[in-house]
């Protein structure tokens, strides 16, 4: 199609409006227009910047969408040294550090290096786990000036993940203001390691989630009692909150064949924690700790199994027709432990489920119970690990009028 011949600035406007061409329709196609800004003439070096500044403050407003409520750290490189925050405590770093390495230092720090030092002097199989599992990542991922800027995800196995997560859910209850000290000891006992680790995530994960939490005493033995109350801090609503991991000391390989076997998977543990009393609504979490399924075509086989025994435990005597005695039931199994040092992460597993709720539809969940739904949500789309420093602008830019 042949384009129109341009119309002269002063001649009549094509409208008919009685208007010269720059006084009416002209003003149109002289309006200004967004320009890319490379095409705006300002210096490189600005450009470059102005770049730079958007990507930190776009991944910033991003921070909440891929890794939930718990806030990012403040952190900026200054004349050779990088400024670091977890919770209230700024950390000098060296520049050259990675982010997992920060967060490696973080948890040896928690835990107390001199305990760390001491688990390290002894042989491998007498360290505790996360001393061996540090001993994998020191293997992995430190360079030859002893930073930890080697990680290659398809060098990831299942210990080095672990002790990455641990530090990563340490750091998200620095974020929240809410790491128990009692929580830090138990981690070091080997006895209880299982346990608190657990207890720990499941903290992380509400934390993450927009929780706050206060938890129960543990030195309080005059009455049975849960994890602590967590509070949804946009809503207000309070839920008790309790966290149970099926213990396994060491994976036994006979002991797998068996329960792959028989599935001898059972809800005993969601009936221990229902004989606690509770004046809030139960969020329960349970770890059922076994070996991974590797089968990717379906879904593991004790999932269907701990419905069952679910479903059964619904039918005893001492929970029908007490409707009130119900909770929500969050299952996982987080099996990084069982493949040890041999392979990557394995498959995890994640779902919920209700306990003596005949009224539930699960239809109108959302609906119904938008609190229980943003958590199971938040579980599945905060589930990853940040790969890098989150660099601050405001920080970055008191930098540069210091210099």
């Amino acid at each position: 199609m042949a384009q129109p011949d341009p119309v002269e600035r002063n001649a009549p406007c094509p409208c008919d409006s009685g208007k010269r061409y720059k006084h009416c329709c002209g003003r149109l196609t002289m309006a200004k227009r967004p320009a890319p800004i490379e095409e705006s003439g300002l210096p490189p070096a600005v450009i470059e910047g102005v770049k730079k500044v958007f990507a930190q403050v776009r991944r910033r407003h991003e921070w909440p969408l891929r890794f939930g409520a718990t806030p990012p750290s403040v952190n900026h490189v200054w004349k050779g040294k990088r400024t670091v925050s977890a919770g209230n405590t700024l950390y000098a770093l060296d520049r050259g550090e990675s982010w997992y390495g920060f967060l490696y230092a973080l948890l040896i720090e928690k835990l107390g290096g001199e305990w760390f030092d001491a688990e390290n002097a002894k042989s491998y199989g007498r360290r505790h786990v996360l001393a061996q599992w540090y001993f994998d990542i020191y293997l992995r991922e430190r360079d030859d000036v002893g930073n930890f800027t080697r990680f290659a995800p398809e060098h990831e196995i299942g210990t080095t993940l672990a002790f990455r997560s641990v530090a990563y859910d340490i750091f998200c209850m620095m974020q929240a203001m809410n790491l128990p000290t009692k929580l830090i000891e138990r981690l070091k006992h080997p006895d209880q390691f299982e346990g608190a680790r657990y207890e720990l995530w499941v903290a992380a994960t509400l934390a993450r989630a927009g929780f706050s939490i206060a938890f129960s005493d543990e030195d309080d033995r005059t009455s049975k009692h849960g994890e602590g109350i967590a509070t949804h801090t946009e809503s207000g609503k309070k839920y008790w909150i309790e966290a149970k991991r099926k213990h396994r000391p060491h994976f036994d390989y006979l002991q797998a064949l068996i329960d792959k076997i028989l599935l001898k998977v059972d809800a005993k543990l969601v009936a221990a924690a229902m004989q606690k009393p509770a004046e809030n609504e139960r969020l329960i979490f349970i770890d059922v700790n076994r070996p991974p399924w590797a089968r990717s075509d379906t879904d593991a086989p004790w999932i269907p199994a701990f419905r069952k025994s679910l479903n059964r435990l619904e039918q005893q005597k001492q929970f029908l027709g007490e409707p009130e005695r119900n909770a929500f039931v969050f299952v996982t199994n987080h099996p990084y432990h069982f493949v040890s040092n041999v392979r990557p992460d394995p498959r995890q597993h994640f779902f919920t489920t209700a306990f003596n709720k005949p009224g539930l539809k699960w239809a109108s969940f959302e609906a119904d119970y938008p609190v229980v739904h943003r958590l199971m949500c938040s579980i599945s789309d905060h589930f990853a690990i940040p790969e890098d420093f989150l660099e601050n602008v405001a920080a970055a830019q008191y930098a540069d009028d210091l210099s």
